[in-house]
């Protein structure tokens, strides 16, 4: 009898400590992941290449089906409205540069490259913003943005405040901004590629009607689905944004990144929710939702709709879709069809595409002017897309490719 009640004890227990190691690994991360470390070498073998006889130049988001038009209005409205209440900052040329992390200490193996920032820039204002900091602006300075404050606040993993973060900072202030793990090869006067904007080397130009440079990181259009599952893509093609610059404040195309951020994660978080937790985002929600993915369709839509279809990104895209169209091509549902621009015409780029802010229709500030980077420039030392090694002639900067949120336990355990 008391072996009998001793079991039942040690059951009871049993259980209650399973239940509760249950909770803590549903609400608490169970360990935190280890630094991560610079790989510089050139030899480490690359997933193996599958492709497939026609590329993808579209890309069908889950997001952009059944979307909340008048939530996204709203956000629009908002946005544009901060625009035109802002007080001035200046001259319209941002020097300015931008990186974030948790607090003022910054990780042993970043700590140099954030220090290159400000000492290859001596010209430039260096900001490195803190959590706190980043709360302070969402709070205060974009108060009157709809649901921004609780999006900040309830979302699950740093990483997806980060990526907004960089889209309101550029947006709002402009300026240049650099994850911590990129590397700074050069001052930003002296990268060839942003000559244009530099006719003196400690003077950033404002006669350029351009309010944003991005870069290209993934040119892969061709490639198969073991490949893209291979390398951790969503999708085959993309823009960066580990590396922005804003030349003027007030882009159209972050104020667009911002709406969909904003929109996809409250479709997302109504969506995953349960009733004893928030929403759990997967690797492809984060690159959808508030990544590169969702960065490169708000850009792309933003061009299909503002420029006329007589513009040559519309006719190559045109072109290219009709000799080498998917499935997936023409489910694409933001922006007209008939002069929708897809990645095609930025697939293979050898030197930097301006696009003027007067190329628009209409109204010049619907577009706001951009400058497409071919990969080279920000994209150096990865193992696909025809890209250069980290000491290629024409990086500008390096990205490390940390990827630290991207990685399984498995490999943090074993590699």
């Amino acid at each position: 009898m008391r072996s009998r009640r001793l079991l039942q004890r040690r059951a009871r227990t049993a259980v209650v400590l399973f239940v509760l190691l249950s909770l803590f690994y549903l609400y608490c991360p169970p360990f935190v992941p280890p630094d991560w470390t610079n790989d510089l070498r050139n030899g480490r073998p690359a997933p193996e290449r599958h492709e497939k006889a026609k590329g993808d130049f579209t890309y069908h988001s889950r997001f952009r089906t059944h979307i909340d038009h008048d939530f996204e209005a709203q956000l629009e409205r908002a946005l544009t409205q901060i625009e035109r209440t802002a007080e001035p900052q200046g001259e319209v040329g941002i020097m300015k540069i931008w990186q974030t992390w948790r607090n003022l200490v910054p990780p042993k193996d970043r700590e140099k490259d954030m220090l290159l920032w400000a000492e290859f820039n001596p010209g430039w204002e260096y900001t490195l913003v803190t959590d706190a900091l980043a709360n302070e602006f969402v709070d205060f300075v974009l108060h009157d943005i709809p649901s921004l404050s609780y999006t900040w606040r309830t979302y699950p993993s740093s990483i997806l405040r980060a990526d907004l973060l960089r889209y309101l900072l550029l947006w709002y202030h402009g300026g240049f901004y650099a994850d911590i793990d990129v590397h700074p090869c050069m001052s930003v006067s002296a990268c060839g590629s942003l000559a244009p904007f530099f006719p003196e080397a400690d003077h950033l130009s404002s006669s350029h009607n351009v309010s944003l440079v991005v870069g290209i990181e993934i040119d892969e259009p061709y490639a198969s689905a073991e490949m893209k599952e291979a390398w951790h893509w969503s999708r085959s093609y993309g823009f960066l944004q580990y590396t922005l610059f804003a030349p003027r404040r007030f882009s159209p195309i972050l104020r667009r990144a911002i709406v969909r951020a904003l929109a996809h994660s409250e479709r997302h978080n109504k969506e995953k929710r349960r009733w004893w937790r928030g929403a759990r985002y997967s690797e492809e929600d984060i690159l959808e939702t508030t990544g590169p993915g969702m960065f490169t369709d708000a850009l792309l839509d933003v061009l299909s709709e503002t420029l006329p279809p007589s513009h040559m990104l519309a006719q190559i895209s045109s072109l290219v879709d009709r000799n080498a169209s998917t499935e997936q091509s023409t489910h694409n549902l933001d922006g007209p069809q008939d002069a929708r621009v897809t990645w095609a015409p930025f697939h293979r780029l050898q030197k930097p595409l301006w696009i003027d802010a007067h190329e628009a229709e209409g109204n010049a500030d619907s577009m706001g002017g951009l400058v497409v980077l071919p990969l080279n420039v920000w994209a150096n030392g990865q193992r696909h897309s025809g890209v250069g090694s980290f000491l290629s002639e024409e990086a500008c900067v390096n990205h490390w490719f940390g990827r630290t949120w991207k990685k399984g336990w498995w490999e943090y355990l074993v590699g």
